[in-house]
């Protein structure tokens, strides 16, 4: 999705000035950002696993869990996501326990129940890395700095997490 043109910022209603026109700019393009990354991440794991009704947060919760090689936990996960809706990550973890793509960690942490990944999930996480790699990673090579293109829009958005996280829970606290 291309940028709005300057004169497009003009007309947004979400802005005064120019930092706020560029601002509704920059979260236009980051939901659609959003919603193509998810395109992208339901069909991965649907390709890689041969059944169209993962999701893509079912594949994000699967690399979640396989990070690192340690087990995770509920509250691992949503932590790490940053997110409070528990019961739709364990929605999720119920649909990769029954595809035996992950499965009760024995460990008796006292974080509850973790999970980690079996070798049915590893294979499917191995097929979606290859498959990530082809189609975005090696095109992505060719655009000049990319890597610290990307690591200053992390930075920034990074900046923008806490900005929103701070405004939501401002916002949580008024009438």
């Amino acid at each position: 999705m291309k940028d709005l043109a300057p004169q497009d910022l003009e007309n947004w209603h979400l802005g005064q000035d120019s930092l706020e026109k560029t601002m509704a700019n920059f979260e236009h393009t980051l939901m659609c950002l959003n919603e193509a990354f998810a395109r992208f991440n339901w069909q991965g794991l649907a390709t890689a696993a041969h059944d169209l009704t993962f999701s893509s947060q079912d594949n994000t919760i699967l690399h979640i869990i396989h990070t690192l090689g340690r087990p995770k936990s509920v509250s691992d996960i949503a932590r790490f996501l940053n997110r409070d809706d528990l019961a739709n990550i364990q929605y999720s973890i119920r649909k990769l326990l029954k595809a035996k793509f992950i499965e009760k960690a024995d460990d008796r942490s006292s974080r509850g129940t973790t999970y980690r990944t079996t070798a049915s999930g590893k294979s499917v996480i191995d097929d979606y890395v290859n498959t990530r790699r082809n189609l975005v990673a090696k095109p992505a090579s060719d655009i000049a700095n990319i890597e610290e293109q990307l690591q200053v829009a992390t930075r920034a958005m990074g900046v923008f997490i806490g900005l929103y996280d701070h405004a939501a829970r401002v916002l949580t606290t008024r009438p």
